[in-house]
């Protein structure tokens, strides 16, 4: 994206801010910017931006009622009302990802606050200075397998990656994961339909466990032997059946990744969906036990 673009799409955010008090905008208290446009790069993948906003009751029911039905962004309402339907600005609105990046080394730089009126953001805005030799900030805890997904994976967890790699127990890779074929017959199945129905059709996690269930499935995985998010499969009219451990795993959001050498180097495979999403193309990481899996295992 070209400097002067980047700096447009700024500059109507900041209109929206000292024009609209309705809410959502009405919560937002502090803007900051940061990353390579921030640092004056002269075409910058994106603008990034960080956002201190009041929750109140009604942003409150907001992020719950998404966290719990599993759909997108939680904060999709502020991102709409700020940035309207341009693509180019990525938001952060978490204080605690705020105060990690700041803590890792990352500049913020104050661009606007509740009172501020608009000619002094805009003079903020303008006052940064185009620097040719601005690129990409030096990105920490990296492998060739987290590129451009590494905006989405904490950067402990990152390092922690990293080690169990450079110790032998696993290796990491990044696959794109298609969706699910509808003739594969993963919803043919009554069990499977039971196993599912913890997500509404739409929701991106129910996409994520199809695909990564039908990427296994293309392993040779046996989906008895398949932990999905948390819980076993088989469901229960297959248990009397079989139920050896688990030995594939599918997952998101991180949960329990602390388990991944225990897990991978008893069993094959950890898939790793990162950042689920209802349209946008899903990718995943594949953790299986690396070449010194078999003595850890041993020492368990």
């Amino acid at each position: 994206m070209k400097r002067a673009r980047a700096v447009e799409l700024v500059e109507q955010m900041l209109r929206r801010l000292d024009g609209d008090t309705d809410w959502p905008l009405c919560l937002v208290r502090q803007v900051w910017l940061f990353g390579s446009f921030a640092r004056g790069a002269a075409t910058p993948h994106d603008v990034d931006v960080a956002v201190r906003f009041e929750r109140d009751e009604r942003m409150t029911e907001v992020v719950v009622q998404s966290l719990l039905s599993g759909r997108g962004n939680p904060f999709s309402p502020l991102r709409q009302a700020l940035a309207g339907a341009s693509r180019g600005l990525q938001f952060q609105f978490e204080d605690s990802a705020r105060e990690q990046l700041e803590a890792e080394g990352t500049v913020m730089l104050p661009l606007w606050q509740r009172g501020d009126t608009l000619a002094q953001a805009l003079a903020v805005l303008h006052a940064i200075a185009e620097d040719p030799d601005a690129g990409r900030a030096e990105r920490h805890d990296m492998v060739d397998a987290f590129d451009g997904l590494d905006r989405y994976i904490p950067r402990p967890v990152r390092a922690e990656l990293i080690g169990w790699q450079q110790q032998g127990l696993i290796t990491i890779s990044q696959v794109p994961l298609p969706d699910a074929p509808e003739d594969n017959g993963l919803l043919a199945d009554p069990d499977m339909q039971w196993a599912l129905h913890r997500w509404n059709a739409e929701s991106p996690l129910r996409r994520a466990a199809l695909a990564g269930l039908a990427y296994l499935q293309g392993l040779g995985a046996e989906l008895d032997d398949v932990d999905l998010a948390g819980e076993r499969l088989p469901t229960p009219r297959r248990v009397a059946g079989h139920r050896s451990d688990a030995r594939w795993w599918v997952n998101w959001k991180w949960r329990g990744y602390s388990g991944i050498p225990y897990c991978v180097t008893g069993g094959n495979a950890w898939i790793e969906v990162v950042q689920p999403t209802r349209t946008r193309p899903l990718n995943a990481l594949v953790i299986k036990p690396g070449p010194d899996a078999a003595a850890f295992a041993g020492r368990q």
